[in-house]
């Protein structure tokens, strides 16, 4: 892909710089210098990494190192270093919400009105629809415990979380892997979702995984048993492959 080519793809699915920084790895300042053709030659691991997020393959995601991954430059998820445990999640104090990966507890921030807009918005669609269809399905929204793994080495709270089998549903939350799940980006999130649970998603069986990104008013949606990742703008209607009849539009939050 031509520097020309990733222009133009960049522009068509509303990436800024910023966010293709968050979801590379590279520094904005050097991504401003390749679109702006200051730098005439960029490394191709960097070329690598800028074809994979803008051709719409998640192999660039998986090149960024594990310890990469686990960094984080913002206050709202907070990564300890030592192994923690399910215990620690249930002693926090009230008000205070984290999640636990792989032993490590990702502490979560108030979310922004942005935020708490455009997940309702999702809630509100996905309710209708699956009540008007007389679905089975339930709709939940955090704090709602989800076990992704089945046990307890890995408990997080999408934004929202959507389950079709009832023998995964329990008073505490969700045992094993969510059919549809959604988490909307913060400054500080985009690693953790992008990454970590992107991951932890496919992994557990997941079927279709939706990144709602504010800044850049885009949708990244992830369809694991395809093997397939579509981007479209908060103006297009979003389809779900579980509910084909639904079509979700942000720019209506």
């Amino acid at each position: 892909m031509t520097i020309q080519e990733m222009i133009e793809r960049k522009r068509e699915h509303g990436f800024t710089n910023e966010s293709l920084a968050r979801l590379t790895g590279i520094p904005m300042p050097t991504i401003q210098k390749i679109f702006s053709g200051k730098t005439k030659a960029p490394r191709q691991s960097t070329i690598r990494a800028l074809e994979d997020v803008l051709s719409g393959t998640p192999e660039g995601f998986y090149r960024v190192s594990k310890a990469d991954r686990l960094k984080d430059s913002g206050a709202a998820y907070a990564v300890q270093k030592k192994v923690h445990t399910i215990d620690e999640i249930y002693a926090l104090p009230d008000g205070v919400r984290a999640e636990l990966i792989d032993g490590q507890i990702y502490y979560m921030a108030t979310p922004t009105k942005t935020h708490q807009e455009l997940a309702g918005h999702m809630h509100l669609e996905v309710a209708t629809y699956i009540r008007s269809h007389g679905g089975k399905c339930k709709v939940y929204i955090p704090p709602f415990a989800v076990y992704l793994m089945g046990d307890e080495s890995t408990y997080v709270e999408p934004d929202l979380t959507v389950v079709c089998n009832p023998d995964k549903l329990e008073e505490r939350g969700c045992i094993g892997a969510p059919d549809w799940v959604v988490e909307v980006l913060s400054p500080s999130s985009v690693r953790v979702d992008c990454l970590l649970k992107l991951e932890k998603y496919k992994k557990a069986g997941v079927q279709e995984y939706w990144i709602i990104n504010p800044p850049s008013r885009t949708v990244i949606v992830y369809l694991f048993a395809q093997n397939l990742v579509r981007f479209y703008t908060f103006e297009e209607r979003v389809p779900c492959s579980l509910f084909p009849e639904l079509g979700i539009r942000l720019a209506d939050a």
